[in-house]
């Protein structure tokens, strides 16, 4: 008993002075937390729109058969939770059961009589005082080793046996629906070894290796991606997803190259960022250990998987932060041009996805990333994407 009070005390503690993240893949979303006066100073609400408009406005860019394929497996990560379990979508609460309807309308619609939809469900655009931007992920290909060699240097680990997740409302009701990582150490439950203390060494020799890569930089990325297929030296090729992190706040390596001027420019995409680090290697080492954060792998049969538990589809798929945007939730997209260019060399995108995953880099209402697969052409969309967007929320009418 003596040991739980420590730890609750510490993880309250925590909370108070660092960041403490809800867990990716948790079987049970929590509950709404966020007050509409926290909503408020994103500058983010929902905004109904009449049927003519929600007919003008839906037109989708990709294949039906994405479209479906994203739906089923969304379907199938609805069906696992309560029907009044409630939901934060910006400044209202939903539930399950309407993210329910909205899911099976699109699948009746076969993904091609989407105008249709409008009879059913209603339209809310997301309008804010700020730019809403998106951006991309991919799942990166890499070179791996099941050993360290000369070549193969860079471990990715499993989740660590001594990792321990605090839930912070089973102890404290008026604490935040958030979950604080940690171990034990003389009895008391202290913040985890971070980033730098485990490229020190910290977790070596225990057994926690997965595999080894041979490039810094993916390897520091594959952190930031969440997800990876691995192509092994034997001719294995290993699908690893996120299954955990240190629970460090993570830190924009970008954002620290910008306040230093090493790095200019109103958008600084991920593949400006790779080219820098590669070009000063001698830098390399002191950027990455500004990050606290490291993220713990698992092996998966079928990827990459967000953090529903389900995998994810490509073009289809955005990650968002679930304190203002529901997991499951289906919405519309566009993706606009920037600098008097457009996303992937043709007009603007226009498109259905699914909130289906969350990450470190995606805190705050004015931020989305969609999910383009896997391989270089995935990369080359992914790493060049950093435009302006507007987002639109389809729900069942009252």
């Amino acid at each position: 008993m003596r040991g739980r009070v420590s730890w609750l005390l510490v993880a309250c503690l925590l909370c108070g002075c660092m960041s403490c993240v809800e867990p990716v893949g948790r079987p049970l979303p929590s509950e709404s937390t966020r007050s509409q006066a926290s909503v408020a100073r994103q500058g983010a609400v929902l905004t109904a729109l009449d049927e003519a408009t929600c007919r003008a406005r839906l037109r989708d860019d990709a294949t039906p058969d994405s479209l479906l394929q994203a739906a089923e497996r969304n379907l199938a990560y609805l069906a696992q939770l309560p029907l009044q379990h409630r939901l934060t979508l910006l400044n209202r609460e939903i539930s399950v059961s309407q993210l329910l309807a909205a899911t099976q309308a699109l699948l009746e619609s076969k993904g091609t009589q989407l105008e249709q939809l409008c009879d059913r469900l209603r339209l809310y655009e997301v309008t804010s005082g700020d730019t809403l931007w998106v951006a991309g992920y991919y799942q990166p290909e890499v070179r791996a080793s099941r050993r360290r060699t000369e070549r193969f240097r860079y471990p990715i680990y499993r989740t660590p046996d001594d990792l321990v997740d605090v839930h912070l409302k089973d102890f404290c009701p008026e604490c935040p629906a958030r979950v604080v990582q940690g171990r034990v150490k003389d009895g008391k439950l202290i913040p985890y070894f971070t980033r730098t203390e485990i490229e020190l060494g910290a977790l070596s020799g225990r057994g926690y290796e997965l595999a080894w890569l041979d490039d810094p930089v993916e390897a520091y990325f594959l952190h930031v991606q969440g997800s990876a297929l691995l192509e092994l030296e034997d001719g294995v090729r290993l699908q690893v997803s996120y299954a955990a992190s240190n629970g460090h706040p993570y830190r924009s390596i970008a954002k620290v190259l910008s306040e230093r001027g090493k790095i200019s420019g109103n958008t600084l995409t991920l593949g400006r960022l790779k080219e820098y680090l590669r070009t000063h290697p001698e830098e390399q080492a002191e950027l990455f250990a500004q990050n606290p954060r490291w993220v713990f792998f698992r092996g998966v049969a079928a990827g990459p998987v967000g953090s529903c538990g389900v995998p994810l589809t490509a073009g289809r798929s955005v990650a968002a932060d679930p304190a203002f945007y529901a997991h499951g939730a289906l919405a519309f997209i566009e993706i606009l041009p920037r600098n008097n260019d457009v996303p992937r060399g043709g007009s603007t995108v226009r498109r259905f996805v699914f909130f289906q995953d969350a990450g470190s880099t995606t805190g705050g209402a004015n931020r989305l990333d969609v999910f383009w697969g896997s391989g270089a052409v995935a990369e080359a969309i992914a790493a060049d994407l950093e435009n302006p967007g507007r987002v639109y929320f389809l729900l069942p009418k009252e």
